[in-house]
């Protein structure tokens, strides 16, 4: 099985790789399947223009009622809450009540076909009940083929500490249509049904620069699956940086004046054994960190080799004495994870442990 599993990885991987080399060939060619399906696409650079481009598709002023189903709300929102009031997912789906427009996020697009890919969305069941759907949609979580899907969604989910497949997907590959109460009806039907108005937001957020980096364009291979976040021993602490987080978030120039990426790694190297898609996370933290020290002479003195030999080093300490001694060298300005560094068991940061306490000071 194990074999099977790194083979599945491998092909992953290449599947990733296969189009992101050619991203913009793709993109061009998804976007004109969704024009002939009658979606309309809209390219966004960041979240202010996302926010701002759902905003003018309102009709009215003010008193528009909106669902956001994202795994976070894009703070340009509540900037403009004035034009609009925010329905739940939970009592938009449970008919507590109604929403004109829903904003949720696509996992995968597919080029071959034109279609869009979501799983696990809590809003799945209230796409025929909006008059307008907004879809986002990140430039790099596109697939060539539709034989390719398969692989990626095996290994996005994980039930009881095992790969499986999501427990709900939903294909859209073309128009869906509300079905609404028709107040004035006639004996024959009460409902009747109109083309619900879909858009597809291309959502940049800094990808196309990444991608121009020959070697940070690995970290865009990322199907969002969250396994070194679960294995991730800062992440437990601070609830700040996923591993990926930290290699995406540096690329800017903002984080790379910070020591941002020094503080929230350990480079223990979990991240690189859990990744389904093999991206190499401790490897571009590291050429991350290599860039910050020749750019700023404030870092120029950080020794990596020494962030790097942590994982060695504590793997190789076999008693109390000197695993409170390193402990107290290393971290003496990080308690939090001092702390937590000191209730594990030897070795502390290896794989099997990980697995085996996903539940330790959550």
């Amino acid at each position: 099985m194990f074999q099977d599993l790194q083979y599945i990885k491998t092909r992953a991987s290449l599947i990733r790789q296969s189009y992101i080399e050619e991203m913009e060939k793709n993109l061009l060619a998804f976007e004109q399947k969704l024009t002939n399906a009658n979606i309309c696409t809209v390219w966004v650079q960041d979240e202010e223009e996302l926010v701002s481009s759902i905003i003018k598709s309102f009709k009215k002023p003010n008193n528009n009622k909106i669902c956001i189903d994202l795994k976070q709300v894009p703070k340009y929102f509540l900037e403009k809450k004035s034009t609009f009031k925010s329905v739940s997912v939970p009592d938009f789906s449970n008919f507590s009540d109604f929403a004109e427009h829903l904003v949720v996020e696509a996992n995968f697009g597919i080029v071959e076909n034109g279609s869009l890919i979501l799983i696990d969305k809590s809003s799945k069941s209230c796409f025929n009940r909006v008059e307008n759907l907004h879809i986002v949609l990140d430039i790099n979580n596109l697939i060539i083929k539709q034989n390719d899907l398969e692989p990626l969604l095996f290994l996005h989910s994980r039930t009881d500490g095992n790969y499986s497949f999501p427990k709900d997907v939903k294909i859209l590959n073309g128009e869906i249509s509300q079905i609404y109460s028709n107040q004035i009806y006639s004996s024959d039907s009460k409902f009747e049904t109109r083309k619900v108005k879909t858009t597809l937001y291309y959502y940049d957020n800094g990808i196309s620069n990444i991608l121009a980096d020959p070697i940070l364009r690995e970290s865009l291979y990322c199907i969002d699956c969250g396994r070194c976040k679960e294995v991730c021993p800062v992440f437990k602490q601070t609830q700040k940086y996923t591993p990926i987080d930290l290699v995406i978030n540096n690329f800017f120039e903002e984080n790379r004046r910070t020591t941002q990426i020094f503080e929230n790694t350990t480079l223990c190297g979990n991240c690189n054994e859990v990744c389904p898609v093999l991206i190499p996370l401790t490897d571009l933290m590291i050429y991350e960190m290599q860039t910050i020290k020749n750019k700023h002479s404030r870092e120029k003195n950080i020794d990596l080799f020494k962030y790097f030999s942590k994982r060695i080093k504590m793997n190789k300490l076999n008693n109390w004495f000197a695993k409170y001694f390193f402990i107290k060298k290393q971290y003496k300005k990080n308690k939090k994870l001092s702390n937590y560094i000191k209730q594990q068991k030897l070795p502390f940061f290896n794989i099997t442990f990980s697995n085996k306490n996903t539940n330790v000071n959550d």
